[in-house]
């Protein structure tokens, strides 16, 4: 995960809800402030194994996003959802059109996927191959894909190179309290799909580093959102995340698990 500050103006322009500011001033989520009149704007990639999958024979996944925290969906000026801008699913291991029978019941059930394609697609990044220690991963979208010669055209969404965090932006329960919050779904419901990271292997890092993000192409990143953002904090960790089925917004907000935010 990566937080990048974008204009408040442009993210506004991006969502059909108003927009929460957060409280900055609180040093265990903003312990450096936050650029002024700017609002968060998440970035996610990951490698999945998602049980749910099991019985199509898909035993992992890549998954991506692009999220906007602090989203006002209930209209209170307090309670904060996160709003998806995109999200990707894609198979592992070469197989990118494994992606297309779980985008399809996603967008369904009321998210709306597309197909990606993704560098690494066995893990979650891979070591940077121009620079020693580094950490790259790549997000791209598919589109037209055709079973008999592969996807027609894939454009980058957006990427990250980055390292371990020496003086680190912001804290882990920054990352838990924005992630966590629940995810607004097209079809008027919402959707509680925490990560707790309180095992032994959840091996979690705070980063640093640089997110490009590409756009405009078809179902690739908005193109208010391009740009390359330089020095920005990240996240990483092997989590165990709980799909709630879809609830309407109040009942998923207050049924929140305030541990999965980190309190």
């Amino acid at each position: 995960w990566f937080i990048v500050p974008v204009p408040k103006a442009t993210v506004q322009s991006l969502v059909p809800f108003p927009l929460i500011t957060p409280n900055y001033n609180d040093v265990t989520l903003f312990p450096h402030g936050f650029p002024a009149g700017s609002h968060p704007v998440v970035y996610n990639t990951g490698y999945q194994n998602d049980i749910r999958m099991i019985s199509l024979r898909i035993d992992s996944l890549m998954g991506a996003a692009i999220t906007v925290p602090y989203t006002d969906r209930i209209k209170d000026g307090k309670t904060p959802f996160n709003y998806p801008i995109r999200n990707y699913i894609g198979g592992t291991n070469g197989q990118d059109l494994m992606s297309i029978v779980p985008s399809t019941v996603g967008s369904v059930e009321g998210t709306t996927i597309f197909p990606g394609s993704f560098e690494p697609d066995n893990d979650a990044f891979a070591p940077s191959s121009t620079k020693s220690g580094a950490l790259t991963a790549r997000v791209q979208q598919i589109i037209l894909p055709n079973p008999l010669s592969g996807p027609a055209l894939e454009p980058t969404v957006f990427d990250f190179n980055f390292e371990n965090a020496d003086a680190p932006i912001y804290t882990e329960r920054t990352f838990k309290a924005l992630i966590n919050q629940p995810l607004i779904l097209n079809n008027g419901l919402c959707q509680r799909n925490p990560y707790y990271f309180n095992e032994t292997f959840a091996d979690t890092k705070l980063r640093e580093g640089n997110v490009t993000v590409v756009g405009p192409l078809a179902g690739a990143a908005p193109r208010q959102l391009a740009g390359n953002f330089f020095n920005e904090g990240g996240f990483s960790g092997n989590g165990e995340m709980i799909g709630y089925n879809p609830e309407t917004c109040p009942t998923a907000a207050a049924r929140a698990d305030p541990a999965a935010f980190g309190l």
